[in-house]
């Protein structure tokens, strides 16, 4: 009877220990999101406080932009670098490292005298991006069993809608009413608080393979990982011809005060925080059908942008629908890419990485010079036209969808 008695303590330990130890990497997926929280709040805070921002430092809003496009460059370059570079190195510590990165360019930003420095300062922005982004969804699924792969995907990538919810809004408020130095301030903070909880709760990951140049290489030529690259080029780069200059779209064209701004774009969040996880049964069904929707969606908000959002009343319809669809972007192309290209996935992660930021860099560049040369209007046609071009690819992928050749390693 005794005998019995132990067996059942040992189990219940067993059992207790097994709870815990689940909690505990599920707790580290959680740390991720709130990485990738931060991460999006520094790629995108010069968005949200552009309009204060560039008469303090003497700019107009278009060379502003570049405050967006010098980081997100270079974030592109970072990330296709890195899965060759940190090699057997431990993911966790990248992000890490990533975090410590962003930590300095808040720093920097919060003393910058000129623009100059100020870009200065974002470079160490777009470096920590490049990392945390090309390693992020590797270290995610390295935390669960197979079977919870693609929640943990959702889980980890909310942290981007729950920037768009939280961190660019509230960084637009403080902006707006403390200062833009503050803003930067703030999220330097909050970054060295994170990278402490990732290096506690979040289990070490290590690629199996050591990653090399040609094997990026033939990654870059397998079917899923090209479509995925296409669609990333014309989707997030139309995005951010016009989001870039969301600030001054919703001034100067939809007419909402300035210290309204912080709320327009906290509704546009709070629906991105939605899509997120909205989109999560359709892209366990089929991401290439998700990404359809979701890129389809997406064009048709930027519609609305152009022919609707005129007025403060229309807007506060518009914002939220557009945030719904954009905020389900990330995941739906990283779900794409564990799909369709899934005997790549490190490699084709971090392309798609490259391309994503490169993109975003792309499109405030490209935003900026249509903004200076032909105003807003033309700037929000080239974002519908370029988003609804990568609706057309997503449906062809769909329609033309088979297995991926096997890439040799």
């Amino acid at each position: 009877m005794s005998g019995c008695g132990s067996v059942g303590a040992v189990e219940g330990v067993e059992h207790t220990g097994a709870a815990v130890d689940s909690a505990r990497r599920w707790a580290g997926v959680a740390a991720l999101a709130v990485g990738i929280f931060v991460l999006i709040t520094i790629e995108e805070l010069p968005i949200g406080v552009l309009s204060v921002m560039a008469p303090d430092l003497g700019v107009d809003e278009g060379v502003a932009g570049l405050a967006v496009t010098v980081p997100g460059i270079l974030a592109g370059v970072v990330a296709l670098c890195t899965p060759v570079i940190v090699r057997g190195m431990d993911r966790r510590l990248v992000l890490v490292l990533a975090l410590a990165s962003v930590a300095l360019s808040c720093a920097l930003s919060v003393v910058a005298p000129t623009f100059a420095v100020l870009l200065l300062a974002r470079l160490f922005a777009g470096i920590s991006i490049g990392l945390y982004w090309a390693v992020m969804a590797i270290v995610a699924i390295g935390q669960v069993p197979r079977e919870h792969t693609a929640r943990a995907l959702t889980i980890a990538f909310s942290g981007a809608g729950g920037a768009l919810v939280l961190g660019v809004p509230v960084a637009a408020w403080i902006g707006a009413h403390v200062g833009w130095r503050a803003a930067f301030g703030v999220v330097g903070v909050l970054a060295a608080v994170v990278a402490v909880l990732i290096l506690l709760l979040v289990e070490p990951v290590r690629s199996p393979v050591v990653v090399t140049g040609r094997m990026m290489l033939a990654a870059a030529r397998t079917r899923g990982v090209r479509y995925a690259l296409a669609l990333t080029g014309l989707v997030v780069v139309g995005q951010f011809i016009t989001y870039s200059f969301v600030s001054p779209v919703l001034h100067n064209r939809a007419g909402v005060e300035l210290g309204d701004i912080g709320l327009m774009l906290l509704m546009y969040g709070i629906a991105g925080l939605i899509g997120n996880f909205a989109v999560a049964p359709l892209l366990r069904r089929s991401p290439p059908l998700g990404v359809v929707i979701v890129v389809i969606g997406t064009a048709l908000s930027l519609v609305a942008v152009l022919l609707v959002m005129t007025d403060p009343t229309p807007t506060m319809l518009v914002m939220p629908m557009w945030g719904l669809f954009v905020g389900a972007i990330s995941v739906a192309m990283q779900a794409f890419i564990g799909s369709e290209a899934s005997e790549v996935l490190e490699e084709g992660t971090a392309l798609n990485s490259a391309a994503f930021n490169t993109s975003i860099a792309l499109g405030a560049l490209i935003g900026g010079v249509i903004l200076d040369a032909a105003g807003q209007p033309p700037m929000i046609l080239t974002s519908v036209v370029m988003v609804g071009g990568g609706a057309l690819l997503a449906a062809h992928y769909l329609r033309t969808a088979g297995r991926p050749a096997p890439v040799t390693r």
